[in-house]
């Protein structure tokens, strides 16, 4: 497959951020009853999140449907974010994994 997607800032994009793996989507409720206990991660992650920083903008996560991507630039970000994530889920009961 030969997919891409990239981040609108204003009147700039950043280059395209290939996709090489994807999720199928299941049951039609799933991603609202995800979305009940992960709605408070964005928020928190652009709280305390570096993110991605492209020009004077920064994004720190991406979100749709089921699937919640933290963003970050540099590998300290990165350690940052895993941090912020394994608080958060702790106390809900969710659980990380590796991309499907």
């Amino acid at each position: 497959r030969n997919i891409n997607t990239h981040i609108d800032l204003r009147n700039e994009q950043s280059d395209p951020i290939w996709i090489g793996t994807g999720v199928k989507q299941g049951d039609p409720v799933s991603p609202i009853l995800l979305n009940l206990p992960v709605d408070p991660l964005p928020p928190e992650l652009e709280e305390e999140g570096d993110g991605f920083q492209h020009c004077l903008r920064s994004a720190t996560t991406t979100a749709f449907a089921d699937d919640l991507v933290p963003l970050s630039g540099p590998w300290e970000g990165m350690q940052k974010d895993s941090g912020t994530l394994e608080v958060f889920c702790d106390p809900t009961g969710l659980e990380t994994g590796p991309p499907q």
